[in-house]
């Protein structure tokens, strides 16, 4: 039996402008001025109902949590406001207008590659990483992907199966070309992987990770 696809980028749109309607509803009513703080207030409290009325598809859980989490340790610092936006510009500049989040294709990863070895990256695409191994690039920024696992993660041109990014450099330049190619990196870690000194990001079939994907540089 097929599996159901995964929805969580779907759900997560949905739920962020939800939030960021809502929030302009009640100031446009009079009810919450617009000030980092009270929105910060009005989103804290939208979060922690939202989780008391399990409002939104079990998926969400986790990330609510967190936001609720935040919100109470970070005050207005948690800026939940502004990661709701961060959120909505990039899922929807990966809809392009459309109803659903399409295939990810193997081209983009393979223009990807192409682009960072341009930019002086060395990219290792042709041994396994079964393991735990070191990979030596003596300073350059480097990405590391197992032979094995691209073999697997690739049918007739799409991604169908997860595939993990090994990364060692400039993490925000990386986020940022993968989004010019309609790629959503999801982090796994910053640093230790089975690729010494290299931290582990994954791509997943409609870029649908169960997590919230590492967002571009958005401008204020």
């Amino acid at each position: 039996m097929k599996s159901e696809p995964r929805v969580f980028n779907q759900h997560l749109l949905t739920m962020v402008e939800l939030g960021l309607g809502e929030l302009q509803d009640s100031i446009e009513s009079g009810k919450t001025s617009a000030t980092p703080v009270s929105e910060t207030y009005f989103l804290s409290s939208w979060v922690t109902k939202a989780i008391k009325q399990q409002r939104f598809h079990p998926c969400l859980k986790a990330v609510l949590l967190q936001w609720q989490q935040q919100s109470r340790s970070m005050g207005k610092n948690a800026a939940l406001k502004k990661q709701f936006a961060d959120i909505q510009t990039a899922y929807r500049q990966q809809l392009k207008g459309r109803e659903a989040f399409e295939p990810l294709k193997e081209a983009q990863l393979r223009a990807l590659f192409d682009e960072l070895v341009q930019l002086d990256w060395e990219v290792t695409l042709e041994y396994p990483v079964l393991r735990k191994v070191s990979h030596f690039t003596e300073g350059q920024a480097s990405l590391v992907v197992c032979c094995e696992q691209q073999t697997a993660a690739f049918k007739d041109g799409e991604v169908i199966k997860p595939l993990s990014l090994y990364v060692r450099g400039d993490k925000h330049q990386l986020i940022d070309l993968a989004a010019k190619h309609d790629v959503l990196l999801h982090k796994v870690t910053d640093y230790k992987s089975k690729v010494k000194y290299h931290g582990e990001y994954l791509v997943y079939p409609t870029n649908d990770g169960p997590i919230i994907a590492e967002l571009p540089s958005i401008a204020d």
